[in-house]
């Protein structure tokens, strides 16, 4: 009987030993396990492309589009920031001119380019715009300012508020409008004299 306890104890001890291991397995399942939240907001946060000091074509089907620039961009999976931005386009609608855009900062989303730290556009005919912010849809060709604006031409000075500018039809829309406008001073040659 002696012998039979002996083999009884040393069984019970291996027993328990792989019970007690069997518990910390199950319960380090459930205290090491990833946060969920971290899965989510792991991938979202690191840039798939990241580029410095870039320029890049965007091409249609007959001529180079739109050439942008910058000194950093950032791309994510479902948008991308970029840095020092500049893109230029030309309008063949509007007297052959080139049209500039520019921004700190910019986010773009599909189509749609963001400007939250503000915006300048420049045409080669010498009218140009600064937006305290605002959104130009590529696709739609048009600048929906947010904020403040100020626009100057060789016809006089605008500010207001919310600029819209269509570069399809050159029409420009804005809110709470005040201007200084530039009236010719010298008397026409023929009449007069």
């Amino acid at each position: 009987m002696g012998l039979k306890m002996k083999y009884l104890k040393s069984t019970n001890s291996v027993l328990n030993f792989f019970l007690i291991l069997l518990v910390i397995t199950f319960c380090s399942f459930f205290f090491f396990a990833p946060s969920k939240y971290l899965q989510e907001n792991k991938n979202n946060d690191i840039a798939k492309i990241e580029l410095t000091d870039f320029n890049m074509y965007q091409v249609n089907n007959d001529f180079v589009d739109m050439k942008i620039e910058g000194s950093k961009a950032f791309q994510f999976s479902d948008y991308e920031i970029l840095y020092g931005f500049l893109a230029s386009r030309y309008n063949p609608q509007s007297k052959n001119t080139y049209e500039y855009i520019s921004g700190d900062e910019v986010i773009k989303r599909g189509d749609k380019y963001h400007f939250p730290r503000g915006g300048i556009y420049i045409k080669s005919d010498r009218g140009s715009f600064w937006s305290e912010g605002g959104i130009y849809d590529y696709r739609k060709e048009i600048f929906k300012g947010e904020g403040d604006f100020i626009f100057n031409t060789t016809d006089g000075y605008f500010e207001g508020e919310d600029i819209i500018y269509n570069r399809r039809t050159q029409n420009i829309k804005a809110k709470n409008i005040n201007s200084q406008i530039i009236l010719e001073t010298e008397p026409r040659k023929g009449k007069g004299k």
